[in-house]
């Protein structure tokens, strides 16, 4: 029996949904992928239409009989729109269905770390639209992580070198203290510290010592504090909120009150 989609459980926000993708894909052979985006103020709707095709909502006991029955298994993830507040969300809705097997009528992606080149699995975020910023796969290691998609990581190193470049502290240090709100799996983590070094790097060439020929701390130094030490990990992490919206159906209603 399909679930009302107004019951469907928000994930915390964005880390907690590459958390979730993480161990989908990492732990339970959800190996097939799609994004999809849906109009904010169909989102209800837009749910219930992919539960109706591909059975999205079930619940575990649900979804461990089709994997009995041999059938394709798909799981939706959905993170609130909150990285804008519920009154102004953008007018699209992001969606993530992965899945043990392609789905009927969908075209779907396959996550295959053995390919050359490799093929992963991209999320995406809100830059004027909703393009790649996050992509998983596995690292040298052959551990499953997220990383920054290369031209999001390029813009970042850019506008950060670019700030250096012209001595402009006060948006450099702005700059540094967004990227530690990322979420730092171990390979964005990884990618965040190449940011940090090379920025170290040129304002030490240029800028830590004073005439007096003592070494001070540059200016940048203000914008690494609160900087994570060590990589987060998907581990124990609590994937959803305590405090409304904590279903759909909750975020639909503070939606309905701001607009």
């Amino acid at each position: 029996m399909t679930r009302d989609p107004a019951d469907y459980p928000l994930l915390r926000g964005q880390t907690a949904l590459l958390a979730q993708a993480l161990r989908l894909v990492s732990r339970d052979g959800y190996r097939y992928w799609q994004v999809q985006t849906a109009p904010t103020d169909r989102i209800l709707a837009a749910v219930r239409t992919l539960d109706e095709l591909h059975a999205v909502l079930l619940d575990r006991a649900a979804r461990a009989v089709r994997r009995r029955a041999r059938l394709p298994v798909a799981q939706l993830l959905l993170a609130p729109v909150s990285v804008m507040p519920p009154e102004n969300p953008p007018p699209t809705w992001p969606m993530l269905i992965v899945a043990t097997a392609p789905l009927p009528g969908e075209r779907m992606r396959r996550v295959d770390p053995s390919a050359n080149p490799r093929a992963p699995l991209y999320w995406v975020a809100w830059r004027d639209g909703w393009t790649p910023a996050y992509v998983l796969r596995t690292d040298q290691r052959g551990r499953w992580t997220w990383f920054l998609e290369d031209g999001f990581y390029r813009a970042l190193l850019e506008a950060a070198l670019a700030y250096a470049a012209e001595g402009d502290w006060r948006r450099l240090v702005l700059h540094m203290r967004t990227l530690a709100h990322l979420p730092m799996f171990s390979g964005v983590w990884s990618q965040i510290q190449e940011i940090r070094k090379r920025v170290q790097q040129y304002w030490g060439d240029r800028h830590l010592r004073d005439p007096s020929g003592q070494w001070k701390a540059p200016p940048w130094r203000a914008g690494l504090e609160g900087w994570p030490r060590t990589p987060l990990s998907p581990v124990g992490m609590r994937l959803y909120p305590e405090e409304p919206p904590r279903t759909l159906g909750e975020w639909w209603e503070m939606h309905r009150r701001g607009a």
